[in-house]
């Protein structure tokens, strides 16, 4: 089970907010559509990578999240861009 630890509004003009969870189990994970950017941090088996993530125009299964896996993100708000990053 994914359990959403903290989740909080932020002060940025461009976060529109923070969050962190983990995982006790292995469970099924889904990834909603959003209209947002966000940059996810995660820690699975002691490795820690950033993924950068949205807008999604459909929700997407990514596989199954990992037992003791652990989670930051943060929400750009609404309007918020990255020129400088590459698109896939």
């Amino acid at each position: 089970m994914i359990i959403i630890e903290e989740e909080r509004a932020s002060d940025s003009p461009f976060v529109e907010r923070i969050w962190r969870s983990h995982s006790e189990s292995v469970n099924p994970f889904l990834s909603i559509a959003v209209n947002h950017c966000e940059f996810v941090v995660s820690r699975l088996q002691g490795k820690v990578t950033m993924t950068l993530r949205g807008p999604e125009t459909k929700a997407t299964p990514i596989g199954n999240a990992p037992a003791e896996g652990e989670w930051v993100g943060i929400l750009l708000k609404l309007g918020t861009f990255l020129p400088h990053l590459p698109t896939s």
